[in-house]
């Protein structure tokens, strides 16, 4: 033992995740996508926002302005 420090091999776990347009599962790290699985998926879903798709709920009261 020379006193440095042992070698430790970096651990690095295979995360995943679920594509939220298609979902198949997709790599998290070195994914420039995510988290979508592809640049397909990716305009897909920036369609739906261009086409105002997603929308939140209006409140149907009359009182408010």
């Amino acid at each position: 033992m020379d006193g440095s420090p042992s070698p430790v091999p970096e651990k690095r776990t295979k995360i995943t995740v679920i594509c939220p347009t298609c979902g198949a599962a997709a790599p998290w790290l070195a994914n420039p996508h995510r988290p979508f699985c592809s640049l397909t998926c990716r305009l897909v879903d920036l369609g739906v926002w261009l086409d105002e798709g997603y929308r939140i709920a209006a409140d149907e009261r009359g009182d408010v302005p």
